[in-house]
């Protein structure tokens, strides 16, 4: 078996379906047509990726800047409010500054463990469980979510969540810089993820009151009671920005990409996917100049290529990826899971082309957006490689003007412009090299994530699927 050379990785770097996106949508002309320019800047059509030390990722801890990094499970800044251990996975410091486009925040605890009802008036909220069992009152009804489920909380929302069970975790996503220091403020610094025996679970009224001042947390008077909770069956996504749940394997699926939110969901602000199959599926060294690209482990093994770095990303473990950042992915195990959480979310017709697909996470030969049936249109997640698509270009550029991001521009994925850094020989050892090697990537991502032409869910995606863990393993 041949090394990878740095370049070789470039130019294979496609295991995702991308590969028939050009000829499908547009046919090679379009290319010729963008090597000329359409009067977009030069910003849009030609960034450059960060390079030197700026680029090198953080591993292991939070970097306190805007900056690529790596942060394990365990590892992050870690706060005890009222019995629940808070983890902050991602603050305002790490997503731009002070004006922060998005905050990660894992919350884990006991049964019992609980949040009054409140609202953000400002900020949107995604929530992903990953053990355990929650009770999650939203909008005036409850809901019984375990792993996998999934919450849209769009600002406003009343909200309120009740642990229960002693392995519950989830983790909440919420637009700008003011979540975060409101929870801060309702608790104290705690050394560790480990959970204490003995505290009372509620949050003293005072630190709620610290939270309000601190922060984008409202308390919201208790109405008439919700009812007893329901266990979340819905697989359906919503076509507007209104609170809702959905089962774990729910969403609109495009292969092996599952919409959770998509931009209808969020007005715009960000997509989340969850993306699954086997082994072997993944995406080249590639960049976006306009959005984050983040992943969270789930299930499996996704290696990440971060700036030339392999890192194995397990359950919980999380990879940012800011703009103009070097990143890749590749799927080890026989089945994994990762979430991807991207801001903003105007990257969303790179895997829609358009289409609403198949509705509840289910099979091809649904129906699209339009109702019409069979399903067109859908493109998998993937990015392109130099050389493997249209004659005299690269198939980079070819992905970027096959179709437009919901900003108007171009597609934001782009290649390296300069040389790439020295490859991690754990990552190395997973290649081939040549064009044969990309030929067979190529045909793989189209059993990995399913024939473009129709979304199907593949016998090879099937037989991944079919390993997939259990939500009640994690209570």
């Amino acid at each position: 078996m041949a090394r990878w050379t740095r370049r070789t990785f470039l130019n294979t770097g496609l295991a995702a379906g991308a590969g028939m996106i050009g000829t499908r949508m547009h046919g090679w002309d379009l290319l010729a047509a963008a090597q000329g320019g359409p009067g977009f800047p030069e910003e849009i059509l030609n960034p450059i990726e960060v390079t030197g030390d700026e680029a090198v990722p953080i591993v292991g801890r939070l970097p306190g800047a805007r900056r690529m990094y790596v942060l394990p499970a365990d590892q992050g800044e870690f706060h005890l409010v009222g019995s629940q251990v808070v983890k902050r996975i991602a603050r305002s410091q790490e997503t731009s500054g002070v004006a922060g486009v998005y905050e990660a925040t894992g919350f884990s605890g006991r049964s019992g463990a609980t949040m009054p009802r409140h609202r953000h008036l400002g900020s949107h909220a995604a929530l992903l469980v990953f053990a355990g069992e929650l009770e999650l009152e939203l909008d005036g009804q409850r809901w019984t979510l375990m792993r996998g489920d999934f919450a849209n909380i769009p600002a406003g929302t009343p909200h309120a969540w009740t642990m229960r069970s002693d392995r519950t975790q989830f983790t909440l996503f919420t637009t700008g810089p003011l979540v975060g220091p409101a929870i801060v403020a309702m608790g104290t610094a705690h050394s560790g993820p480990e959970i204490p025996a003995g505290i009372p679970h509620e949050i003293p009224a005072s630190r709620l009151a610290l939270a309000s001042l601190a922060g984008d947390f409202q308390l919201v008077a208790a109405e008439a009671t919700a009812g007893s909770p329901l266990r979340v069956t819905n697989k359906e996504l919503p076509t507007t920005a209104t609170p809702y749940v959905i089962l774990d394997g729910g969403g609109d699926r495009f292969g092996g990409n599952v919409f959770l939110a998509r931009n209808a969901n969020t007005h715009g602000q960000f997509l989340f996917i969850m993306t699954e199959g086997g082994p072997g599926g993944g995406v080249g060294a590639h960049f976006h100049a306009r959005h984050f690209e983040n992943f969270y482990g789930f299930d499996g093994e996704t290696l990440g290529w971060a700036q030339g770095k392999a890192v194995a990303l397990h359950t919980g473990d999380y990879l940012q990826t800011p703009p103009r950042h070097l990143h890749g992915f590749r799927l080890n195990q026989a089945y994994n899971r990762f979430a991807a959480f991207l801001t903003p979310g105007i990257f969303e017709p790179f895997f829609t082309r358009g289409g609403g697909g198949p509705r509840g996470g289910g099979a091809a030969g649904g129906r699209d957006a339009g109702g019409r049936a069979g399903a067109g249109g859908g493109a998998p997640r993937g990015a392109g490689a130099p050389g493997g698509g249209a004659p005299g270009g690269d198939m980079f550029r070819t992905l970027q003007m096959s179709g437009r991001g919901s900003d108007g521009y171009p597609l934001d994925v782009h290649g390296a412009k300069r040389p790439l850094p020295p490859q991690d020989p754990i990552w190395m050892q997973g290649g081939r090299g040549g064009v044969a090697d990309r030929v067979a990537l190529l045909a793989h991502a189209q059993l990995f994530c399913g024939v473009p032409l129709s979304r199907e869910i593949t016998l090879e995606l099937r037989r991944a699927m079919a390993l997939k863990p259990r939500a009640v393993d994690f209570l």
